[in-house]
């Protein structure tokens, strides 16, 4: 009978065994993790390593994605766990995982995808990065007139970007507010060829021509801005009075009604829209455009001019009969 005892309590201790190691093995298998790693437009990067470590036990692992740039491991027991993810020629990201609940069964977790940049494009962007700063601070150094210390920062940023559309636009607007037109037009011009759309540099460029005489070439560049943007109020106005000045009132008087559109209560543009209406003698057209820009005028130079005309112009008006009222 002792043989048999003997087994009897080896098989007690070997269950007992099984019981204290079950656990154990439940936990080896508690998460099953997957994620994609990808680069900035989205497309899969294989062969990135993914270390992953758990903070209190300091159990490792290490897998990589395949070819659609997927990774998974199977088996991952509970805890927090911190994750690098690798590959030569890009910038490593860390982050961490929180897998401390304790499941009952197999349980998968499926991670967003993970942006990893190439050195290239982090490079890239903190020299991006630099130039906003530096166009912030020219900006701001714009608006508050010292175009010197603008100029400064913008030839910095030049110099690092030679085709930096901003920074040559900024510079084209200081050189116009000091009068370096050649320099202006010149920065503006190569704004226009590397920036078509740019309908703000095509207006500014138009100033530059006009100052410098080119009153055909000035035009030609508010109507291109106008063909961008066909509000923009500036080119309309300046693309008006050159018609105007050139004894073209018909011509200037639709770029004055379309400022009046945009802006109803422009007073430049009412003025100008009434004299051209008042060149062509439509005198009741001209007496409500400029009534309406009297309304609005300020300055005491303005006024008396506009005053002096609507006193002249007012006879030759017919007041307009009242409801009721006999002929």
């Amino acid at each position: 009978m002792r043989p048999c005892i003997r087994w009897m309590r080896f098989a007690a201790v070997a269950a007992g065994l099984a019981l204290a190691v079950q656990p154990s093995v439940a936990q080896d298998r508690e998460y099953y993790v997957s994620g994609t790693v990808v680069d900035a437009i989205k497309k899969p990067i294989p062969g990135v390593t993914i270390e992953i470590r758990e903070r209190e036990s300091r159990r490792a692992y290490k897998i990589e994605t395949d070819e659609r740039g997927i990774y998974k491991l199977v088996g991952l027991p509970h805890g927090i766990y911190d994750v690098k993810a690798s590959k030569a020629g890009y910038q490593g990201r860390t982050f961490e995982w929180d897998l401390r609940e304790v499941q009952d069964r197999l349980r998968k977790v499926e991670y967003d995808p993970l942006i990893l940049l190439s050195e290239t494009q982090v490079t890239e962007i903190k020299h991006d990065t630099k130039l906003k700063t530096e166009l912030d601070d020219a900006t701001a150094l714009v608006r508050k007139g010292d175009f010197d210390a603008a100029l400064g920062v913008l030839a910095s940023m030049l110099a690092d970007s030679p085709d930096d559309v901003n920074a040559l636009y900024l510079s084209g607007v200081c050189q116009l507010q000091k009068g370096q037109l050649d320099a202006a037009s010149a920065s503006l011009e190569k704004v226009t060829r590397l920036a078509p759309d740019f309908a703000a540099a095509r207006v500014q460029l138009g100033v530059c021509y006009e100052r410098r005489g080119d009153k055909e070439r000035a035009l030609a560049a508010y109507d291109a801005a106008l063909k961008l943007e066909p509000e923009n109020r500036m080119a309309l106005y300046n693309a008006g009075v050159l018609h105007y000045n050139a004894g073209r009132a018909a011509d200037a008087l639709p770029y004055f009604e379309t400022g009046v559109r945009v802006k109803p209560d422009d007073d430049q543009a009412l003025e100008m829209a009434g004299y051209c209406q008042l060149q062509a003698l439509r005198y009741a057209e001209a007496l409500g455009y400029l009534e309406r820009a009297r309304a609005l005028i300020t300055d005491p130079q303005r006024a008396a001019t506009l005053d002096e005309i609507l006193r002249e112009l007012r006879p030759r008006v017919p007041a307009t009969p009242t409801p009721g009222s006999r002929s």
